[in-house]
């Protein structure tokens, strides 16, 4: 796609949502006109093309970021010799990418711009699509393409057809965005999953058939998690990866560290902006209270669209809104704080301590999204005030007297599997399913 059609485009886009988000009949007209348009040009670009079954392509928060699951998967294919001779691709927002071009972890990989020309070629011949979120609605896979679908953590906030509540956010109607889960889920090969809880949710949420769901969920853990479980499986491990990652992003040493990673809201939109972050804590609070001993690592959803000024709290908050990968901040933070991202199922791999903080509580479980369960039943303090954030995080040392027992049961349910190994055993169900297959068959014929 030539950088003038790229740039019509974008500016289309930008006034058509600004005005069609009052329309939803009229958005939905054009939507389905616009996605046909877009795969007409597509598969006329990509038809003829054959499909090399040695090149892979990998795509993080659709070009935003290096990191989760296809992150974990790309780097456990380069330590594996089976994959030498494979060409390995990760896709970039052209914003981003000057970002990534010289990070040392990618030098095994080609870099492409999402949206552009060259990047419908590739994804027009590669084999293996290997995506945390939802592809564009306008590409579909050949009969012979594998898309992995790894999704990005298991779910707190209903998604998908599961949302119980009308809502009508941004650019989607509640029945609208499910329908574009849908739309994914046809397409999908595979779905990775790190329990039966999140299996059962996301192929519900994504209208995923049932018929299809034992050959599609491969229920192996999550790669995203690999990173966290082996760096905490020791101390000595864990102080040497702690040391490299905070010499890395330049954080505070000396103080304990607090993640604070809230996630955004359907209805905090604003137009021209984006989705912005309005119910953040009492950072002034916090500072008076417990600068002394503790720095905050600040982590917002990658939707906020908010440009955050914290210099005036000195060394006592951390932007850490452009980390890559947040498993670096799971790995070196000492508590973990957050209202209802899916965040604190990964974190819970640390078994270190989490609270909650939830302003506004009954107003998000009631007309905003909806809960899988009752996230009361989440071990930790729930928080409705700064001021009782203030004397949870003073009373952490108390935190495991109360929580342990709830917390091990918490970790049973929900991530049984991420055991550090989770990668590899996707790439052998993705790469290698024949090998797999023949093995499940020799070992029922001798137990026969």
């Amino acid at each position: 796609m030539s950088t003038a059609r790229m740039t019509i485009l974008r500016t289309i886009r930008k006034y058509a949502k600004a005005v069609l988000r009052y329309f939803p009949r009229a958005r939905q007209w054009t939507r389905a006109r616009w996605w046909a348009y877009e795969r007409r040009h597509y598969e006329k670009l990509t038809r003829s093309m054959p499909l090399d079954p040695k090149v892979v392509v990998f795509s993080c928060f659709m070009g935003r970021s290096f990191a989760d699951t296809p992150r974990a998967i790309y780097e456990a294919m380069c330590a594996d010799s089976r994959f030498d001779d494979f060409e390995l691709w990760w896709i970039f927002r052209e914003g981003r990418i000057d970002q990534f071009q010289d990070d040392p972890s990618l030098t095994r990989a080609h870099l492409v711009v999402r949206s552009t020309e060259e990047y419908q070629k590739l994804l027009g011949r590669a084999k293996y699509w290997i995506f945390n979120a939802r592809c564009p609605e306008y590409m579909h896979p050949k009969p012979d393409q594998v898309y992995v679908q790894c999704w990005h953590g298991t779910p707190l906030k209903r998604l998908g057809y599961d949302v119980q509540i009308e809502t009508n956010n941004a650019l989607n109607t509640t029945l609208e965005l499910a329908q574009r889960f849908e739309m994914d889920s046809a397409k999908w090969t595979y779905l990775i999953s790190p329990s039966a809880f999140t299996s059962q949710h996301l192929s519900d949420a994504f209208g995923l058939a049932e018929e299809r769901r034992p050959s599609v969920v491969l229920e192996v853990g999550y790669p995203r998690n690999d990173a966290i479980a082996r760096a905490c499986e020791t101390p000595e491990s864990l102080a040497v990866v702690k040391a490299r990652i905070m010499d890395k992003l330049g954080v505070p040493q000396g103080k304990k560290l607090l993640l604070y990673a809230p996630t955004w809201r359907d209805n905090d939109y604003k137009a021209s902006i984006g989705y912005v972050q309005d119910t953040l804590i009492d950072f002034d609070l916090l500072k008076s209270e417990l600068s002394d001993e503790w720095c905050i690592l600040f982590r917002p959803h990658y939707y906020i669209a908010n440009e955050f000024d914290f210099s005036r709290y000195g060394d006592f908050v951390f932007n850490a809104a452009t980390v890559p990968d947040i498993n670096d901040l799971y790995i070196i933070s000492d508590v973990l704080m957050t209202d209802y991202s899916s965040v604190f199922f990964d974190y819970a791999i640390t078994k270190r301590p989490m609270l909650f903080y939830w302003p506004d509580f009954e107003f998000y479980a009631e007309d905003v999204r909806g809960f899988y369960f009752d996230p009361r039943t989440i071990p930790g303090p729930k928080c409705t005030t700064s001021g009782e954030v203030v004397t949870a995080i003073k009373e952490i040392d108390q935190w495991d007297a109360t929580y342990s027992e709830a917390y091990a049961d918490f970790r049973e349910m929900f991530c049984p599997q991420d055991d550090g190994h989770a990668a590899e055993r996707a790439i052998e169900r993705i790469f290698f399913p024949e090998e797999k297959a023949s093995a499940r068959q020799i070992d029922e014929g001798t137990s026969a």
